[in-house]
């Protein structure tokens, strides 16, 4: 079981039906349900345990959840994807970041209405986790 932990947001609150519309109209994207059911309540949280082994042998730790507030910007589900438009690759939309700056993502290129999770690093791009965000949810350790 993953307990949530807050932290990226201050003053945390379950995000609105407005805000996460406006996220998905703004990414082209509907969210997984799964997912919107523990980031809309858990936006910015940390999950615990938080650790995850990489299929490249590596490992990492989910730092947040990304989030649908206005502050901290850096955050925000939509404004993560900006600095990294260059580098990933259409379809690949960020929902959390690890310890490290890297990202877990949404992966919409094979299926448009059921993205599997990835892990999109600087070093390694993407490497694919798992078939979708419940599957990943069971993948963390601590």
């Amino acid at each position: 079981m993953t307990n949530w932990v807050d932290g990226a947001i201050d003053d945390p609150r379950p995000a609105s039906d407005t805000a996460v519309r406006q996220a998905e109209d703004e990414l082209e994207v509907s969210l997984p349900s799964e997912f919107l059911a523990v980031a809309r309540v858990h936006q910015g949280a940390a999950p615990v345990p938080a650790g995850i082994d990489l299929p490249n042998g590596f490992s990492t730790a989910v730092d947040h959840l990304l989030h649908f507030e206005d502050s901290p910007f850096v955050s925000n589900i939509v404004a993560a994807i900006f600095p990294l438009l260059d580098v990933l690759d259409e379809g690949i939309i960020p929902f959390a970041a690890d310890v490290g700056g890297d990202f877990f993502c949404f992966d919409y290129r094979a299926d448009t209405n059921h993205p599997s999770i990835a892990f999109w690093s600087v070093d390694w791009g993407v490497v694919p986790l798992a078939p979708n965000f419940a599957t990943f949810l069971d993948m963390l350790r601590a």
